[in-house]
């Protein structure tokens, strides 16, 4: 993403600024930003977005007139008009009408903050450059969350920041030149018009030429498409709805001899696509420079699969690149009480033999203050004394439980103005406002370091359909079982085995996969147990050769990496301490060797606080 920052602070100078920006003025506003040159100005409007945003009514290819819809649409209206569709976070400055207006779609995937203070205004999509800028003091509890389970990110609206804020999913703030709030909306059109539950449905064909409608603007003229390609069923849809005549590479990370690359490239020849399989270990604990780099160039790094690919594009293509759905909204995966392997297994005939409809729970208000108590709950647990005895920093034990609490029922009020049918659907909405939003979402922000990376199932049209089809439908991949199968831009990729069931075709029976899903994941469990008793990362890892956590932590360099994470420490001793014991007791095997994106997003916060303090210190 380009940053950029729009402020009243007219005594800002160019040059103080951070090495590669420059300062405009616009009337009596200043923009800092990455481009030397002002955008383009029409309609007395600036936009400045990150993703896209699209009007389906008008022609891809017609720039300007969509340029000139979607203007027109921000400028007077929330929610955006039906025709109006995109994944995105938006500032506008309308010079006519006196105003500043900042949205984000339905779910924040791209971050957009606001600071108001001392009659100044800060609005950046770069947490890092609004700290370098405005000066502001950092958030001891916005810190803590980031640094802290269950999900180590902001909640709410809360950033690292004190007063700045994010906003909130679907939000949409209008502000006066001099930073005077107008109004606050909110886009609450998730799970409206619920279909029926009946499984003999004709609504596959409709949702499908609105998903291919999605990606073929996205690509708009492009001739060059790329995908990550992971082999699950959401990158299949994505690969099915790019057009025939596009020149198309696919990509995945980790080793081509991996089961995941093998499905990918499989799928990818079906398609007659060029295929590359990145692979460089070395990249999941990556030096401290890049690591560096990529924080203040993205903010998105946690997941660092991504750097495989990112960094094996020599050049920095500013193709199109498509992701599969981020928060398993057609599956239904995030619906918690349907999702638990304790759950399938005890109702397999129910529900995978018999085919039965799933039962569910009208919403009430006392079900959905019962609901909040316990979500709460899962989170305070982590903020206990003796966790929060680790920070080196000036805080309140009682201030910041209740702040975190202010900021858990900011996405309670953003759920609750749903009024949702059903009370497990609370959970599914829930997880998309936190852990798709702030986390899954950093593949976007990584991924748009070298292409114009976009997710269509993600878009205001897509998760509308998605969200409006009833759960029943959804559930146990009945509505993709029935989009594979209906679908002849599809049904070729349903031949194809996935990694979670391996060898027998996806369109198999849903018994014979089960079976085989159970029997790899006993296998799995026993090579595990084998290689953590011998205390050998030579061991076999899994049945099927995948991504390798054992050998990740192997990296000759992970001391050295560890230590200059954190050789400008701004989260305390003891804390980063227990970061780095935590990752040399996964090298040595002496705990499970998880995934290691609580280890860099610890890293990445430090990176982010330290780039600021080392910034206004200069």
């Amino acid at each position: 993403m380009k940053k950029f920052l729009i402020t009243n602070n007219t005594a800002i100078k160019s040059e103080y600024l951070p090495d590669g920006l420059f300062l405009h003025q616009l009337g009596d506003i200043l923009l800092i930003s990455e481009n030397n040159t002002l955008p383009e100005k029409r309609d007395n409007c600036f936009l400045f977005n990150d993703g896209y945003l699209i009007d389906l009514d008008k022609e891809e290819v017609d720039r300007k007139a969509q340029q000139k819809s979607v203007l027109r649409a921000l400028m007077v209206s929330w929610p955006l008009p039906d025709n109006i569709t995109g994944s995105f976070s938006a500032a506008l400055i309308d010079e006519k009408k006196t105003k500043i207006s900042l949205s984000t779609d339905l779910i924040g995937l791209y971050p957009l903050y606001y600071l108001i203070q001392n009659n100044e205004f800060y609005f950046s999509n770069s947490i890092t450059l609004t700290g370098m800028i405005s000066g502001a003091n950092s958030d001891p509890t916005g810190i803590l969350q980031r640094s802290l389970g269950p999900d180590y990110a902001n909640q709410g609206s809360r950033t690292i920041l004190k007063k700045c804020k994010r906003l909130l999913p679907g939000e949409c703030r209008r502000y006066d030149l001099k930073g005077g709030l107008i109004s606050v909306e909110f886009d609450n059109r998730l799970y409206k018009n619920l279909s029926k539950p009946d499984q003999d449905h004709n609504l596959t064909e409709e949702y499908w030429e609105a998903y291919k409608k999605e990606v073929r603007y996205c690509l708009n003229n492009s001739e060059n498409v790329n995908i990550a390609l992971s082999g699950g069923i959401d990158s299949r849809v994505a690969l099915g709805a790019i057009p025939k005549e596009k020149k198309l590479k696919c990509y995945t990370f980790g080793n081509k001899e991996n089961y995941e690359s093998k499905i990918a490239a499989r799928l990818a020849d079906l398609k007659n696509a060029e295929f590359q399989s990145c692979y460089q270990p070395a990249l999941y604990f990556p030096n401290s420079e890049l690591l560096r780099n990529y924080t203040w160039q993205t903010e998105g790094l946690e997941l660092c699969s991504w750097l495989e690919i990112t960094e094996n594009v020599r050049e920095n293509r500013r193709e199109p690149l498509l992701l599969g759905e981020l928060c398993e909204a057609l599956p239904a995966r995030k619906i918690a009480r349907f999702s638990t392997r304790e759950f399938r297994e005890q109702n397999f005939v129910k529900y995978y033999l018999k085919n039965k409809d799933y039962s569910f729970e009208a919403s009430t208000s006392e079900k959905f203050e019962n609901w909040k108590k316990n979500k709460l709950r899962q989170y305070l647990i982590f903020f206990h004394e003796r966790n929060l005895s680790k920070f080196e920093m000036d805080f309140d034990y009682d201030v910041v439980r209740k702040e975190l609490t202010e900021d858990i029922n900011e996405i309670f009020e953003r759920i609750e103005a749903h009024n949702l049918a059903y009370t497990e659907l609370y959970d599914e909405l829930f997880s998309w406002y936190t852990y798709t939003r702030m986390r899954l979402s950093k593949q976007l922000l990584v991924a748009g370091s070298k292409f114009k990376a976009y997710s269509p199932a993600m878009s205001l049209q897509m998760l509308r359909k998605t969200s409006s089809l009833h759960p029943n439908i959804r559930l146990n991949y009945r509505f993709v079982k029935k989009l594979f199968t209906e679908n002849k831009d599809l049904k070729k990729f349903y031949k194809v085995p996935t990694n979670q069931a391996p060898f027998i075709p996806q369109n198999a029976p849903d018994p014979f996969k089960f079976v085989i899903w159970g029997l790899r994941s006993k296998l799995d469990q026993y090579f595990i147990n084998r290689m953590m008793k011998a205390k050998d990362p030579e061991k076999r890892y899994r049945l099927l050769k995948s991504v390798n956590w054992a050998q990740v932590y192997q990296n000759p360099d992970l001391e050295k990496n560890l230590d200059e994470y954190f050789e400008k420490d701004h989260l305390g001793k003891a804390y980063v301490q227990g970061v780095k014991s935590q990752a040399l007791q996964r090298r040595d095997l002496k705990q499970w060797p998880f995934a290691n994106m609580n280890i860099i997003n610890a890293a990445a916060l430090n990176a982010e606080l330290d780039l600021i303090a080392s910034y206004r210190k200069k």
